[in-house]
């Protein structure tokens, strides 16, 4: 369980990574410690210019533990003031290397044992008379407690045999995050789960047709294309003017021709201009304050989700369904993510919005109703928007005090880009509301009741 602050937990961080801040507690367990300085590097104290002696000169080593040691320096005062109330150090007699006098540490070569010990090397009983000299009412010295140096010994004596207990239950391997793509895809595998998220509407064969005059119907088909469309409104600011530039420096980015930004410029204004439904609302008419774009929502699947199960509650409740190939995938329980394309507000009422890039027909002649339900059913988005209002109407819930589905829940619009058009304004766009029954019966299967029990 991750906590709202980490202000309570023990936090070990580096000198450096500590500027700044303050701790109420500070612990400096290794203070004592250095790093010896084996090359002769260091900054003229003139030019400030960086040297390398490769002979390492006796004095341009010194230069060099000059430098370090001052850096060192600096440190340990950030160290030293980093503590509200309390700061413990931990001092230890280290020996790097040996000492002109038997007995003598190292100590003095660090930033602290510079300061206790005047720079000069003394052995451990001399160190511990300089930090007694320091103690008064505001600074404590105490002897860290070691073991009694003996040797250890293997016991001998005769233990009973242990034997690990059989296993007799196994762990469930149904939990997992999934997707509306993941459940929609036949025969679809974790892996399925994993991919990154790419527009699957267009999927297949990647196809570019040369005519003489360019329309959005000739613009390429495929994953990586309706990718591309789908970006352009994730950054676009719905109540301004299409930009040329910015289309153009989108094609460029996308790795598309720049022929196409005429095309996509007047694409895009229609598609912003459009009436989406039958309260006349556009998406130029959304500002940021009353929209959410790539809206992303976990659900829990609380007990395993089981496809016919679904499949049948869906098909009950939903004309569309009724008509669309069975559900196949692997029985799962987890959570299920997505990605909402648009949540817009308008007249006190939310609606979900997705966009898709399928090819329908040569001109928007071919978007008609039946053919865009037609689509639905064979991608069996039904389910999308099925679980996309089951995320909104729990969001919904939470966030509206008085909430009521029929209330608040506008309904579904799907965005056939292609076959937007504005002489035929009921073209490339596809609207419903799933009924508020269905929702709760899906919010009670997913949360693990059973449909009695509901």
């Amino acid at each position: 369980m991750r906590l709202e602050s980490d202000k309570h937990l023990v936090q070990i961080v580096t000198i450096h990574k500590s500027k700044g801040l303050e701790y109420p507690l500070v612990w400096l367990p290794f203070i004592t410690n250095f790093r010896v300085q084996d090359q002769a590097f260091y900054h003229d104290r003139h030019s400030f210019e960086a040297v390398l002696d490769l002979n390492a000169a006796p004095e341009s080593v010194d230069l060099a533990e000059a430098e370090r040691l001052a850096e060192d320096l600096r440190l340990l005062y950030v160290a030293l003031t980093r503590s509200v109330w309390h700061c413990s150090l931990g001092v230890a007699p280290l020996v790097r290397r040996r000492g002109d006098k038997k007995g003598d540490t190292d100590v003095h070569q660090s930033a602290l044992g510079r300061l206790l010990q005047k720079g000069e090397p003394q052995d451990a009983a001399g160190l511990r008379t300089c930090i007694e000299a320091l103690c008064d009412d505001d600074i404590a010295w105490q002897t860290a407690q070691t073991g009694d140096n003996q040797p250890w010994q293997v016991n001998d004596a005769i233990t009973a045999e242990l034997n690990a207990r059989t296993l007799q239950r196994l762990p469930g391997d149904n939990w997992r995050v999934t997707s509306y793509s993941g459940l929609q895809q036949r025969g679809h595998g974790i892996a399925q789960d994993l991919m990154p998220r790419l527009d699957v509407d267009a999927a297949g064969v990647v196809s570019v047709v040369e005519e003489p005059t360019l329309t959005p119907h000739q613009f390429p088909r495929g994953a990586s294309p309706g990718t591309f469309l789908h970006s352009l409104f994730e950054d676009l600011d719905f109540t301004q003017p299409v930009d040329p530039n910015w289309v153009q420096e989108k094609l460029e980015l996308g790795g598309f021709e720049s022929q196409w930004e005429p095309v996509l410029t007047e694409w895009i204004t229609a598609v912003l201009q459009a009436p989406l439904n039958e309260t006349g609302v556009s998406l130029s008419q959304l500002s940021d304050r009353d929209k959410q774009v790539e809206m992303e929502f976990y659900l829990p699947i609380s007990e395993p989700l089981i496809a016919s199960q679904l499949d049948a509650l869906i098909r009950q409740f939903d004309p569309l369904s009724a008509g669309c190939p069975p559900l196949e995938f692997m029985q799962v329980r987890g959570m299920l993510k997505g990605f909402i394309d648009l949540v817009f507000r308008h007249e006190g009422r939310y609606y979900l919005l997705d966009y898709k890039s399928n090819w329908l027909g040569e001109d928007s002649s071919a978007y008609t109703q039946q053919a865009m339900a037609a689509a639905m059913q064979a991608h069996r988005y039904d389910l999308q928007y099925q679980l996309y209002t089951l995320a909104l109407h729990r969001y919904l819930r939470h966030r509206i005090a008085d909430y009521d589905y029929d209330r608040h829940f506008g309904g579904v619009i799907y965005l056939f880009l292609r076959g937007v058009d504005k002489e035929h304004p009921q073209q490339g766009i596809y609207t419903t509301r799933p009924n508020a029954g269905l929702i709760d019966l899906m919010d009670e299967m997913f949360a693990g009741m059973t449909l009695e029990e509901a």
